[in-house]
């Protein structure tokens, strides 16, 4: 199982490599870390309305994430802030909640390094709660053979 910090070196790698071969706009795209292999899935059309995007990543989660038991996902998007335009990154894990951290973008790629990550307000970016709801459903991994889960 992956650990919410190799989570979020991983959607924050995702979305570096976004910044250095896309163009802009980036697609809002979706990172899924997956038994074995990690999805990457842009979403090209994503919907202006966020009960439209809402939607959209309903049917996402219900596709991608529920049938792969998926505990976990990335989110990431380019948005506008006071300082300028940031590329947005949410990442979520079972009964773990959402976190968002974002990067400064430049000219070209990244600007900046990510800031330190903070719990998503549920009210900040709403459409996501499809993607959380779909890791809180998964079902938990095995534990390791032999009784005891170890804790770190």
């Amino acid at each position: 199982p992956m650990t919410i910090d190799q989570l979020r070196i991983l959607v924050e790698q995702a979305a570096t490599e976004l910044a250095e071969r896309a163009t802009r706009p980036y697609p809002p795209t979706v990172v899924l870390p997956l038994e074995g292999s990690t999805k990457v899935i842009s979403l090209e059309g994503f919907p202006d309305d966020d009960a439209e995007r809402a939607d959209a990543l309903s049917v996402l989660a219900a596709r991608q994430m529920v049938p792969a038991n998926a505990a976990c996902f990335g989110f990431i998007a380019e948005a506008e802030s006071a300082d300028g335009d940031v590329l947005l990154v949410v990442y979520g894990a079972r009964q773990r909640g959402a976190m968002l951290t974002a990067a400064m973008l430049g000219e070209e790629g990244l600007a900046s390094a990510f800031v330190d990550a903070e719990p998503l307000e549920p009210t900040a970016l709403p459409f996501v709660q499809p993607l959380q709801h779909a890791a809180d459903t998964a079902s938990p991994s095995e534990p390791p053979s032999g009784g005891l889960p170890i804790i770190g």
